[in-house]
């Protein structure tokens, strides 16, 4: 049985758009590296290649729960130091997710003083340590600005994912025979009780990581958009001119305060954000290319637009390396935090 394109190898699916997203900068006349311009206000447009936590301190701090930096460099009594003063400040749950960042990996949640002595040797690198909203109802809102004009190009909706109990199988059992689960999803298994039946027609959700290759499903909700919720997300972008493509992740009470434009912002994502509602299952993939090539037009224009900003700029070899440097950095951090 052939895969659903969600599931294929990134490099796989992604690459007809970074043909098409190179004709456009050809047809522009600009080159691939100034696509970092359409974000000009983050480091390299952020496109994996920097610090999270800058890209975040780039808009108002209010947005967003409380945060900090917990550096690499520091021992580890201080770093466990560090996350218990913030959690007796701010109180638990409060999360930890790698200031490098990607699909959801390095993610974990603290429930508890215990969790500290759990986790904090497995941390790889300088981590982001946030407050955890309790907010359920999460989506990704996709943001671009061309020609001045801001615009809301997209909306998934996050599903994480459940499952419902038979009285017979264990959560482990119903996890495997899920339809989305992946090896992946023993990074967050491993923090619940797999032994336990569920009575039947009781659910449970696995997972807060909102990451489709973690087992998160995606749907387009592009029609919940409302004025209310654009003048809520424009408002949060107009400080900023110096971001105008990428995905905003938020967190709601439900619907109807996300159709307000009550929300908290997760994270900005940047120029190599995914317009992830086209993972909706009901696309075909030409469906889904659609709205990818779609979102490329977009990119090219911003940093078209924006081509004359001044950035200190890594060559293309440099930005490979750093590339490569960092997926090793994370996928060494996702082994860590599953015990491996």
């Amino acid at each position: 049985m052939i895969k659903k394109y969600e599931f294929w190898n990134p490099r796989l699916f992604e690459f007809p758009f970074y043909l098409y997203l190179g004709w456009q900068c050809l047809k522009r006349g600009i080159a691939i590296k100034t696509l970092a311009k359409a974000n000009y206000a983050l480091d390299h447009g952020e496109i994996g290649l920097s610090s999270k936590f800058d890209s975040q301190l780039a808009f108002d701090q209010a947005y967003f729960m409380p945060t900090t930096l917990i550096k690499d460099s520091l021992g580890l009594e201080d770093k466990k130091s560090q996350i218990a003063e913030f959690a007796e400040q701010h109180g638990y749950p409060v999360v930890l997710k790698s200031n490098l960042g990607s699909v959801g990996k390095g993610i974990v949640k603290l429930e508890s003083a215990t969790d500290i002595d759990k986790h904090a040797p497995r941390l790889l690198g300088d981590y982001i340590l946030q407050k955890y909203t309790p907010n359920p109802y999460e989506c990704g809102v996709f943001f671009v600005r061309v020609n001045g004009k801001p615009k809301i190009s997209g909306i998934n909706k996050k599903h994480f994912p459940t499952i419902v109990g038979n009285g017979v199988d264990t959560i482990q059992t119903l996890a495997q025979n899920h339809y989305r689960y992946t090896a992946h999803w023993d990074s967050f298994l491993q923090d619940i009780d797999t032994t336990k039946v569920l009575e039947e027609g009781q659910s449970k959700q696995l997972s807060f990581i909102g990451s489709h290759t973690l087992g998160c499903k995606f749907t387009d909700d592009t029609h919940l958009n409302t004025p209310e919720l654009e003048a809520a997300i424009f408002k949060f972008f107009e400080s900023q001119p110096g971001y105008n493509f990428g995905r905003v992740d938020v967190k709601c009470a439900d619907e109807a305060a996300f159709q307000r434009g009550e929300f908290v912002v997760i994270e900005v994502n940047g120029v190599a954000s995914l317009p992830t509602h086209m993972f909706d299952p009901k696309f075909s993939v030409w469906q889904a290319y659609k709205i990818f090539f779609e979102h490329a037009i977009y990119l090219a224009q911003a940093a078209h637009e924006n081509r004359d900003q001044t950035m200190d700029l890594m060559s293309y070899r440099e930005v490979i390396a750093k590339v490569k440097e960092n997926q090793a950095t994370l996928n060494a951090v996702h082994q860590k935090l599953m015990g491996k």
